[in-house]
């Protein structure tokens, strides 16, 4: 079963999905409401555009990897670049990181007590 609605947003119609995919607005409606299913090409195809796996895209959530689809552009480049650092640099990126995040945890609770 194809799962194709939790990957595609508001912000893009159906219609630039199926142009940018080079199908058929139809063949693309058609996936959707589950009365034909994409071969294998076109899940490779379909896969790459959502930046996702075909199992998540056959419905089947494996835990143990990542969607893609649930990243930002930006989240996309940093985890591109992670088979280039080293342990080294990747320990000192996640202390760097972990500071990032509590840091604007922490300006974020200050603004919730100011907003009470």
């Amino acid at each position: 079963m194809l799962n194709l609605k939790k990957f595609i947003t508001r912000q893009t119609t159906q219609k630039e999905i199926a142009k940018e995919l080079g199908i058929s607005q139809q063949t693309l409606s058609n996936y959707l409401n589950e009365k034909t299913q994409p071969d294998m090409e076109t899940l490779i195809v379909l896969a790459d555009y959502f930046h996702t796996t075909i199992d998540a895209l056959l419905g089947h959530d494996v835990p143990y990897l990542l969607d893609k689809s649930t990243l930002t552009e930006k989240q996309r480049t940093i985890l591109e670049l992670l088979p280039e650092m080293s342990d080294s640099i990747c320990e000192r990126a996640e202390a760097y990181i972990s500071g990032l995040i509590e840091g604007e945890r922490e300006h974020e609770r200050t603004l919730q007590r100011f907003r009470k």
